[in-house]
């Protein structure tokens, strides 16, 4: 039975990683669902964090402006520049401050959930970000405020008050302290996002729920060395757990890294690894749980307006056959502002060995599609809405407005 299982894994992992080495090494290829289109290779560029997410530089603001949302009609010759400032340019922070912010509502229907079939949340995410340079040393965080469902995984993890259920939080992402050694090399300490797989804003998608990996509350304490070079690009994290949730049996410790090799302005591919181990898994209960995650990444941008983002992990854990996730999205920008995304992605974490039958999901494949407008329709705002089925989910409709500093 238990060869069975396997067989019946490998028969859909090994066909989506035959089909991202075949992309990847294609001549044709080229790069990144948003900005790789437009020959942005280094998420460093745009933002604070090495690795792309959250605080904005004044050159990714002024990128942001100029590339990412709509634009109406031809622009007048006297209309002035793009401006770096925060909150529409009103204010330029002096050069060794960065600030920036993001708030997100939500609603939800899904009809399928009788007395909730509609959710809204009016505080999914209202953060701020900061970093202040004093020469080569760094000094960043956020704070901010979040509502979740009671019993919800995200966003818990991250809180610094312990309220649940319709109360508001106060939640730190992220804090630390850096030194840039080079323009090539930084180094952090504290609470960072994990460098794992492809960083991307849909916190809910599968390859980072299964790898623990997204940026709504995944992130851990650790010492991070980050690199940023013309053909390549990495970083590599020492987990030594969260402690912004307790007790310490139920702290992840591990390790988790990539590395990403640049072809061209239009095309990357890269590999992940994540290994951690807990007393009690906080999420399973499970004691002594090691989990792993190890995988490919591909940004490929094959058209001016069309881009793909494509991810495969195995993922490995105690007292489980070996499971695996993966996902493939292509962006097609019909206009620019305007994004019509595609997504289908895989999950079986493996059975549990004290499973007696399979599942969706656990022995047997669960498939996932989602289909998405984005809209970037003013200067640092975004509506965004997206469809969801999965096969133990027929039906999800998510919509956010985004606002971001």
């Amino acid at each position: 039975m238990k060869k069975e299982r396997k067989s019946r894994g490998l028969s859909v992992l090994l066909p989506l990683v035959a089909f991202l080495f075949v992309l990847g090494f294609s001549q044709n290829a080229h790069a990144y669902a948003w900005m790789l289109q437009h020959g942005y290779t280094a998420c460093s560029t745009c933002h604070a964090d090495p690795s792309g997410g959250e605080l904005l530089t004044p050159y990714g603001r002024v990128t942001s402006d100029l590339l990412l949302r709509m634009h109406y009609g031809a622009p007048a010759k006297d209309d002035p520049p793009p401006s770096p400032g925060v909150f529409w340019g009103a204010w330029e922070p002096p050069e060794p401050l960065l600030v920036s912010g993001s708030y997100r509502n939500l609603y939800v229907i899904r009809p399928d959930q009788p007395g909730r079939e509609v959710a809204l949340v009016p505080v999914m995410q209202a953060d701020l970000y900061g970093q202040l340079r004093l020469g080569k040393f760094r000094l960043g965080g956020s704070i901010g405020l979040s509502k979740v469902t009671a019993g919800s995984p995200h966003a818990r993890a991250a809180q610094v008050t312990a309220g649940q259920g319709n109360e508001l939080n106060l939640i730190a992402r992220n804090y630390y302290a850096g030194y840039q050694f080079s323009s090539e090399f930084l180094l952090r300490a504290g609470r960072l996002n994990l460098p794992f797989g492809v960083r991307m804003p849909e916190h809910n998608v599968w390859v980072r729920e299964a790898t623990r990996t997204d940026r709504e509350s995944d992130q851990q304490h650790g010492l991070a060395l980050a690199y940023v070079g013309e053909h390549m690009r990495g970083e590599l994290m020492g987990i030594g757990g969260n402690y912004q949730f307790g007790p310490d049996q139920f702290r992840e410790r591990g390790y988790s890294g990539y590395v990403e090799g640049i072809a061209n302005s239009h095309l990357a591919a890269g590999i992940s690894s994540k290994v951690t181990f807990a007393e009690v898994d906080r999420l399973t209960y499970e004691a002594n749980t090691l989990r792993q995650a190890h995988g490919l990444t591909l940004r490929a941008a094959p058209f001016d307006n069309l881009s793909l983002l494509a991810e495969v992990n195995a993922l490995f854990r105690t007292n489980a056959d070996a499971g695996y996730v993966g996902f493939a999205q292509v962006n097609y920008e019909a206009i620019q502002g305007f994004h019509v995304l595609l997504t289908g992605e895989v999950l079986d974490q493996g059975l549990g060995q004290s499973a007696l039958v399979t599942s969706t999901g656990y022995g047997e494949p669960n498939l996932g599609g989602w289909l998405s407008l984005d809209w970037f329709f003013f200067k640092q705002l975004e509506f965004r809405t997206d469809l969801i089925t999965r096969t133990t989910d027929k039906f999800t409709l998510i919509g956010q407005l985004h606002f971001y500093l």
